[in-house]
C-alpha cells in the first residue's frame, strides 16, 4: 500500500493528464456520432480478431480428437460394408474380414527397409500377417507384435511382395518397390500383351490372406522396358502419402487359421 502511495505521489502529473484524455475521448464519443460508429467499429474489430484466433487455437487442439472419431466412424463404416460382401441368403454369416483403427507412433521413408509402428498390439487382437490400409490405400503388413504396439513393414522395403490386379481388365500382377522414393513402386509381372495405359488403377488381388480384394494400391505413371519378353513392367504412384501417415487400420481375416490349415496340408 505504501509503495502505490509512492508511486500516485511521484507520478501523479501523468496520471491526472492520462484521466483527463480518457475522459475527453469518451465524452467525444458519446458526443459525435461519426466517432461513435468508428470505435464500435473498431471495437468489434479487435473483438473479432480475438475470438476467431481463440477459435483456431481451440480448433487446433480439438482436432486430435475430431481425428479420432472420423476414425472410429470410418472403422464402423469399413466393418459394415464387409457385412454386405456376402448375399443375404449365402451360409456364411460372418464377414471375412474386420478393421481395426491405430495410430502411427513411428514412420521412415527414407531408408532401403522402412518400417512403421502402430500403437495396437497382441491385447488388442494384432497378429502378424495382418494387413494394414489407410484412407488412401495400402499401407502394409503386421511383422512384429509385442502386448501394445505391432511393427509394420511398410509398402516401402524391399522385402515387400504384393500381388495387385489392374482394376479395369481385371489382369494380376505384382508391386515392389525398388527405393525411387516414397511416392513410387514398382509394377512387376505384367503380361506382355496387356495394353497399359497412364493412369491405369491398380487395386489388391484378393489372394493375399492380408489384404481383401479392391483396396487402393496407386496409379500407373510410366510403362518401362523389361528384361523377359513376355513380362512387362511399369513405374506406379502409391495412392498413400507415407510422408503424412497418422491414421491407419489393421485388416483381421477372420477366416485366416482355418485357410492356412488348409494349405499346410499339401
Amino acid at each position: 500500500m505504501y509503495n502505490l502511495l509512492v508511486f500516485i505521489k511521484k507520478y501523479n502529473a501523468v496520471l491526472l493528464f492520462l484521466l483527463v484524455e480518457i475522459v475527453c475521448v469518451i465524452m467525444i464519443i458519446n458526443s459525435l456520432p461519426y466517432h461513435n460508429r468508428k470505435f464500435v467499429s473498431m471495437s468489434n474489430n479487435i473483438s473479432g480478431g480475438i475470438h476467431t484466433m481463440s477459435a483456431n487455437v481451440g480448433g487446433y487442439f480439438s482436432l486430435k480428437s475430431e481425428n479420432e472419431i472420423l476414425s472410429q466412424h470410418n472403422t464402423l463404416l469399413m466393418n459394415e460394408l464387409e457385412k454386405r460382401r456376402f448375399p443375404t441368403d449365402t451360409m456364411i454369416h460372418h464377414e471375412k474380414f474386420t478393421y481395426m483403427p491405430a495410430h502411427v507412433i513411428s514412420n521412415s521413408i527414407n531408408r532401403v527397409n522402412n518400417f512403421i509402428l502402430i500403437d495396437r498390439g497382441r491385447l488388442d487382437g494384432v497378429a502378424v500377417d495382418m494387413g494394414v490400409m489407410c484412407d488412401g490405400g495400402v499401407v502394409g503388413k503386421v511383422v512384429n507384435v509385442s502386448n501394445h504396439y505391432a511393427s509394420v513393414m511398410s509398402m516401402l522395403n524391399t522385402e515387400t511382395i504384393l500381388s495387385v490386379r489392374f482394376a479395369g481388365n481385371k489382369n494380376i500382377a505384382s508391386v515392389i518397390w525398388e527405393s525411387d522414393g516414397y511416392r513410387h513402386g514398382t509394377v512387376k509381372d505384367i503380361p506382355a500383351h496387356l495394353q497399359i495405359n497412364d493412369g491405369d488403377t491398380l487395386v489388391t488381388s484378393g489372394f493375399s490372406n492380408s489384404f481383401p480384394a479392391g483396396i487402393m494400391v496407386g496409379t500407373v505413371e510410366d510403362v518401362i522396358s523389361s528384361e523377359r519378353s513376355d513380362f512387362s513392367e511399369a513405374v506406379m504412384r502409391f495412392s498413400t502419402d507415407f510422408s503424412t501417415l497418422q491414421h491407419v487400420y489393421v485388416i483381421k481375416n477372420n477366416f485366416k487359421a482355418e485357410i492356412d490349415s488348409l494349405c499346410t496340408t499339401h
